[in-house]
């Protein structure tokens, strides 16, 4: 969408389109910064790219509550005070990412996580629509919205909500088991292929978070499918350690999820899902300790390996890359939280391989979290395949780093990108401001969009400014 028809759209209310900032990089090495946009200071979580010839080049970005505010925030594009919920920027000129229209919550509501499909078509209406959902959470309030946003190109106004998730099946998994969700509504992952929707939720039953299998075929009408969860956390069943499932990652052309399991013991875990309504656990691991809580999982098939032949069948192998999300308590109890790669080339058998972290500098000292969070898992929407054998991880208020992959044994860091902080301290906090790049995403040129959930807001602050927002991000090393 063009400045022309969102200021045409928006004539009648007097309202004027906010441009993008242009920020200014503090730290980097091998990465530059392309493009800025501070969201509105809407503190920020997963961004998902997806763009493709029919449809053009868009970033979808979800939002948690604002609390350096703790109150609804101004949206210039409607004139409105509006809970954070879901930003929708067109990213053709990625050097000036535009936000186009912000989706609110009608409450305060963590909604960070977000799914988009395009084209989709179904039974009652095969021409085929453009729909995102995303979670919410708000108290015991705890569901996943579907929204049509075909119109986000035209008039993003008549972005519409068709339909909710927001409990499984009473009775579906034994007496008592099944009903509305409860613990979290998190994070998921909306297949194209399939229309399965793999969530990390809760239900009655089940001591924590489990995934979740919805058909979304029918967006109209989403059907639950069936349920992966790891020994231990249904009720009654001897193991439970305190660990809830973070967030799928789905590879459906192997027939499997992946998942890293909060908490408690640390797991990472895999399913085959050949049949969605009854997922069978392939394998798991406890990472803990070192561990502190896998957060995202990717499989990497390596054609090549140094120091590895091809002789007795050696290669090719199988790799996951594992991040841990920080648990805050890097500063104070020393480095606990890191990055793992481990070979699942014997599925039985999973060995872990390397692992790798960030040094606490004066990290520990500027202010805000210290600790990685995630990886970027998906491509434009789709699984990461890592062909560039370059993994991007977000590390707090260490900014984005770029680690080489392509020996699994021996990770090195090849780049960083670091915003500048804020000098002034938060509105309603006593300590330093500190920017956390906390989600990063890939889209089809290969360009890194990160996202910030606690530096504050640079709406009226000038274009030197770096806040809350979202940046674009290019590695520039060999």
């Amino acid at each position: 969408m063009t400045n022309v028809l969102v200021n045409a759209l928006l004539c009648g209310s007097g309202l004027t389109l906010v441009a993008s900032a242009t920020a200014v990089a503090d730290e980097s090495h091998n990465v530059t910064l392309v493009g800025y946009n501070n969201m509105q200071g809407r503190q920020a979580l997963q961004v998902t790219t997806k763009s493709d010839a029919a449809n053009g080049n868009w970033v979808y970005v979800g939002h948690v509550p604002n609390t350096r505010t703790r109150d609804a925030t101004i949206n210039p594009l409607t004139g409105r005070n509006e809970w954070n919920g879901t930003s929708i920027l067109e990213i053709s000129d990625p050097a000036h990412p535009e936000l186009v229209w912000h989706i609110p919550n009608e409450v305060s509501a963590n909604s960070r996580s977000v799914s988009v499909v395009y084209d989709y078509g179904f039974d009652s209406d095969p021409s085929g629509r453009d729909y995102l959902i995303r979670n919410f959470e708000s108290g015991d309030d705890l569901k996943f919205q579907i929204f049509d946003i075909t119109s986000r190109d035209i008039n993003p106004a008549e972005i519409v909500l068709v339909a909710e998730i927001n409990a499984t099946p009473e009775d579906s998994c034994g007496r008592g088991c099944g009903g509305r969700l409860i613990n979290r509504a998190h994070k998921g992952y909306w297949s194209p292929e399939t229309g399965l929707f793999y969530s990390a939720s809760g239900e009655p039953g089940f001591i924590t978070t489990l995934v979740h299998i919805w058909d979304l075929k029918d967006p109209y009408n989403p059907q639950f499918v069936g349920r992966a969860w790891l020994p231990g956390q249904k009720d009654g069943e001897a193991g439970f350690e305190g660990q809830y499932v973070h967030h799928p990652i789905v590879d459906e052309a192997n027939n499997r999820v992946y998942a890293g399991f909060r908490m408690g013991s640390g797991h990472i875990a895999s399913w085959d899902i050949s049949d969605p309504a009854d997922p069978k656990l392939v394998w798991s691991y406890d990472t803990s300790p070192p561990g502190r809580g896998p957060h995202t999982v990717s499989p990497i098939l390596y054609e090549q390996v140094p120091n590895i032949t091809a002789a007795d069948g050696e290669l090719p192998r199988t790799y996951a890359l594992v991040t841990d999300e920080y648990v805050g308590l890097e500063c104070p109890h020393g480095l606990k939280s890191r990055v793992y790669m481990f070979d699942i080339t014997h599925e039985t058998h999973p060995m872990p391989l390397s692992t790798w972290q960030v040094p606490i500098g004066n990290f520990c000292d500027i202010g805000g979290n210290f600790g990685p969070h995630q990886h970027a898992e998906t491509v434009n929407g789709d699984l990461n395949q890592f062909e560039d054998k370059l993994a991007w991880i977000a590390y707090l208020n260490a900014g984005v780093r770029v680690l080489d992959i392509s020996d699994p044994q021996n990770l090195k860091e090849v780049g960083y990108y670091i915003p500048k902080t804020n000098a002034s301290p938060r509105a309603l906090e006593s300590r330093p401001a500190a920017i956390e790049l906390t989600d990063v995403d890939i889209d089809h040129r290969g360009l890194v969009y990160a996202s910030d959930r606690s530096g504050e807001s640079c709406i009226g602050q000038g274009e030197a400014c770096i806040g809350t927002g979202l940046f674009v991000l290019k590695f520039t090393g060999d």
